[in-house]
C-alpha cells in the first residue's frame, strides 16, 4: 500500500498513488475471499460476506470517481479564476502605459513633438530595460508575468505580456518565451489609439 501511493510522488500525481492503492486493496479482498470467504461451510453466509465485499468496493469506487471529477472540475475552475484575473491585470497595465505615452504625446506643444516612440521613451525610460523587458508599475512577486516592449515604428509601441505557468486558451500555443499552451497578450500604441488583443 505504501508502495503504491510512493507513485504519487513519483509521478507528482495524488491520483495515479489512489487508484493504485485502490487496485491493491481490491486484489487483497480478492485473495481474502479465495483463502478465508470460501472456507465457509454455509453457503449462505458466503454469498452475504461477498455481497457485503461487492458493495465496499462499488461503493468505495464510486466515491473515488465522484472525487476525482470534483478536483478535476476545481483545478479548472481554479485555473480559469487566475487566467482571468491575470488577463485584466496585464491589460490594465498596458492599455493605462500606452494611453498615458498618448496624452503625453498629444499634450506636447506642435513644434515640440517628435514622434510616439520619443514620448513613450522620454515618459518611460525607467523601466525600459535594455535586453527588452518592460518593468511593470505593479511589482510581479511571483514571477509569472513577463512583460516586453518593442517599437516597430516611430508611431507604433508594442507592449506584449506572457506568462511562466498560467494556463491560455489553446495548450499548443508556442508562447514568445518558447514555452507552450501559456496566457499571452499584446497591447499596440499608434496614431489611432490603443489596441489590445489577447493571443492566447
Amino acid at each position: 500500500m505504501i508502495a503504491a501511493f510512493s507513485l504519487s510522488f513519483l509521478f507528482q500525481n495524488l491520483w495515479a498513488g489512489f487508484f493504485t492503492a485502490f487496485a491493491a486493496a481490491a486484489l487483497w479482498l480478492w485473495l481474502l475471499d479465495r483463502r478465508m470467504v470460501s472456507r465457509l461451510e454455509d453457503a449462505g453466509n458466503r454469498m452475504m460476506v461477498r455481497i457485503v465485499l461487492v458493495l465496499l468496493v462499488g461503493l468505495q469506487l464510486g466515491l473515488s470517481v465522484i472525487h476525482y471529477q470534483r478536483s478535476v472540475h476545481q483545478e479548472k475552475l481554479l485555473t480559469d479564476i487566475r487566467t482571468t484575473i491575470i488577463h485584466s491585470i496585464t491589460r490594465i497595465e498596458m492599455e493605462n502605459s500606452l494611453q498615458l505615452a498618448l496624452r503625453h504625446y498629444h499634450s506636447q506643444p506642435p513644434e515640440q513633438q517628435t514622434s510616439m516612440a520619443d514620448a513613450f521613451r522620454d515618459l518611460f525610460d525607467d523601466r525600459l530595460n535594455p535586453d527588452g523587458t518592460w518593468t511593470p508599475e505593479t511589482p510581479n512577486d511571483d514571477s509569472d508575468l513577463h512583460f516586453t516592449y518593442s517599437i516597430a515604428s516611430p508611431d507604433s509601441i508594442v507592449l506584449e505580456v506572457s506568462t511562466t505557468f498560467t494556463r491560455g486558451e489553446d495548450p499548443k500555443f508556442i508562447n514568445a518565451n518558447d514555452q507552450i499552451g501559456l496566457y499571452q497578450a499584446r497591447t499596440v500604441l499608434t496614431n489611432r489609439g490603443v489596441s489590445h488583443v489577447r493571443e492566447n
